[in-house]
């Protein structure tokens, strides 16, 4: 998940982004909000956290010119002190959630994952696609009931996935999605981690919940769940593993870092 960050104010009383990245979350960080307008329009983020108070408008009218720009981004408007005419106004002018700061981490972390699923479309916190559950709160994966070990870029990539059941993703919204801008990944680094996540999910008897588009990028299909008769392995399911091994091997260093 990557979050654009409007502001000065400590959400919690300590480093926000130490905060955010601890569970997952990438960030960004602006404190006007005409910059907030402008990062709006390049890159592509699951949220905003905007202070109410900016050093050049109120986070309220920021929202109202994004929206009016047509950028749907959602955001959560964070003050220390707020009337209620004000938090309506805010709430009126398109942000979808006003927390009062300080508040706690927990607090704060359930309302994003919130925000973010609900703008996908998505009601519960445990997203399901045919036997593959993804929880956004525990940060687990499970197929059939079972917890599947996946790394922290391995589940961002899923947790987008399933956030976008059913949309063609490129190689460019994983990246965004993953990594800030100070980094630099390379584009196959996606392949590897798309590479890693098919073998493992291939273990757990879905081998076929991530489809490449070729020439579009990936997206989720329902999966061919595997029975006891079909334990041995296809020759489609050995020829896909022997072209992740050769795939791993030509780029292990990136094998590391994903």
């Amino acid at each position: 998940m990557l979050i654009l960050r409007v502001g000065q104010t400590s959400i919690c009383g300590g480093n926000d982004a130490q905060l955010l990245r601890k569970h997952g979350i990438s960030s960004e960080h602006t404190e006007t909000g005409r910059d907030s307008l402008e990062f709006l329009r390049l890159y592509d983020y699951d949220l905003v956290l905007m202070d109410l108070d900016l050093p050049d408008m109120p986070g309220h009218e920021a929202i109202r010119l994004a929206r009016a720009a047509g950028l749907a981004t959602p955001s959560i408007v964070l003050a220390s002190n707020a009337s209620p005419q004000v938090k309506v106004k805010a709430l009126d002018q398109g942000a979808d959630d006003f927390v009062t700061t300080p508040c706690h981490p927990d607090e704060l972390l359930a309302r994003v994952r919130a925000v973010v699923r609900r703008s996908q479309g998505h009601s519960n916190s445990v997203l399901r696609l045919g036997p593959v559950e993804l929880s956004l709160d525990r940060h687990e994966v499970r197929v059939n009931g079972l917890k599947l070990a996946v790394s922290r870029r391995e589940f961002g990539v899923l947790e987008l996935l399933f956030l976008k059941q059913g949309v063609i993703l490129n190689k460019n919204a994983f990246l965004n999605h993953l990594y800030t801008g100070m980094e630099e990944p390379e584009m196959k680094t996606i392949d590897v981690i798309i590479c890693r996540l098919r073998k493992k999910l291939a273990t757990a008897g879905v081998p076929t919940l991530i489809d490449t588009v070729w020439g579009c990028g990936y997206i989720l299909r329902e999966p061919q769940i595997m029975t006891e008769a079909q334990t041995a392995p296809t020759a489609a399911v050995l020829a896909q593993a022997a072209a992740t091994q050769a795939f791993l091997a030509a780029f292990p260093g990136h094998s590391q870092a994903a």
